[in-house]
């Protein structure tokens, strides 16, 4: 029996996975998107829901059948082997470590709006105060994520609300009039992965199922409904920009459409808040990911000193993940990895692990319905992958030879 107390029904489940799965990403993944595709990018986003569905009811079993699991390493470790544990650790670390300078470089550019300084210093800025959050109260950065997800949502409304206002009537039209297919398939590709890291979160939100005073029923309810929330807030997003027309600033394209359309304190109104959402959510993140590395040094995959603290808190960690973000960045700056690859690379790490996942409950069970139902994720991801570069491929390839180098711990 779980120790967890039972609280969560339809809707305070549906809320809470709304609020792990929600993220600052969307502020700047419509414009992105729109600038490499048009209109067209409406039906990126299209499917990548489709591309998800399959996903979803993997995470649904594995949050019914493996609750405490403790992440996807940590499942693939539990069915796979040590091996398997550690390659999957580094390609969720190899996630972060672009996912997240991507989420501050679009801070900076956010800022940018009403600070008068390069959008990538400006990112690195925000993240060294959302570092120095941690160090001086990592307990107040943790309680601060979850305030602001519920921010986040009523943010988005608003952008949605009056985005639409905005645009106009017909705005709908000339987004969905329907894939030209204009260009390769190797850009369709490159943009599915950096838009499918919108829809990276779930795995976390599975492992709510304990906390249901229904699971059976209301665990699944809850997973639907927020996807089918989260879909609508994309899809509307999406459809605003590709009807706005917007020819640059796409990387913070709702303070240029407000600004346009509403003015410039308008525009100056959405870039503060959305440089506030950032902040908080990579304050939030620092302090997870520097948690994950001192817990991976405490195993022995890392460095020993990593696992070191320093008044209870993990300080040598929290600066290792910080250096680590501000290299991705300053390869950014220099143009070196652009921001929409950071979040294609790190979009397209997410959906390999989520292959992981799907695999794992292929091996895992005996229920042909259950086992089916992962082989059409499984087939899903390679479909999408096998449209890929495959250069891009190196880089995944790369942190899975990696971890599989990494010695076995000695036995405590």
């Amino acid at each position: 029996m779980s120790d967890l107390k039972q609280t969560l029904g339809i809707f305070r489940g549906t809320g809470m996975m709304l609020n792990i799965v929600l993220g600052a990403g969307l502020l700047t993944l419509p414009g992105l998107a729109y600038r490499e595709l048009g209109a067209e990018a409406v039906w990126i986003w299209l499917a990548c829901g489709g591309a998800a569905i399959p996903l979803l009811v993997v995470f649904a079993m594995i949050g019914r059948l493996y609750p405490d699991a403790g992440g996807i390493p940590a499942l693939a470790g539990r069915i796979f082997g040590h091996r398997a544990y550690v390659m999957s650790t580094f390609l969720f670390f190899g996630a972060v470590a672009l996912g997240l300078p991507a989420i501050a470089i679009t801070g900076g550019y956010y800022a940018s709006a009403f600070i008068d300084l390069s959008p990538y210093l400006l990112a690195a800025l925000l993240l060294v105060a959302a570092a120095l959050v941690n160090l001086l109260s990592a307990e107040l950065a943790g309680r601060v994520g979850g305030v602001i997800a519920s921010m986040l949502i009523a943010v988005l409304f608003a952008l949605v609300v009056f985005g639409f206002v905005a645009v106009g009537t017909g705005s709908e039209d000339r987004a969905i009039a329907g894939p030209a297919l204009q260009h390769d398939m190797t850009t369709y590709a490159a943009v599915f992965m950096m838009v499918f890291f919108a829809f990276t979160g779930w795995e976390v939100a599975a492992h709510l199922s304990e906390e249901f005073k229904r699971p059976a029923r209301d665990f699944p309810l809850a997973m639907a409904f927020s996807f089918v929330i989260a879909i609508a807030f994309y899809l509307a997003l999406a459809i605003i920009i590709a009807g706005s027309d917007i020819s640059d600033h796409f990387e913070a394209p709702f303070a240029a459409l407000f600004a346009d359309h509403y003015g410039e304190y308008a525009g100056l109104l959405v870039a503060a808040v959305a440089v506030l959402l950032i902040f908080a959510n990579l304050s939030a993140a620092v302090w997870a990911v520097s948690r994950m590395v001192l817990s991976t040094a405490r195993s022995g995959l890392l460095p020993a000193r990593l696992a070191a603290t320093t008044n209870g808190t993990p300080l040598r960690s929290v600066l290792v993940v910080v250096i680590t973000l501000l290299t991705a960045i300053a390869l950014a700056a220099y143009d070196l990895l652009p921001l929409g690859d950071l979040l294609a690379y790190a979009g397209q790490n997410f959906l390999i692990l989520y292959g992981i996942a799907a695999l794992v409950l292929l091996f895992a069970v005996t229920d042909w319905r259950i086992r089916g139902a992962a082989l059409v994720a499984i087939t899903t991801v390679l479909a999408v992958m096998a449209l890929r570069d495959p250069l891009a491929m190196l880089y995944p390839a790369a942190l899975v030879i990696l971890g599989a180098l990494v010695p076995r711990p000695a036995p405590a």
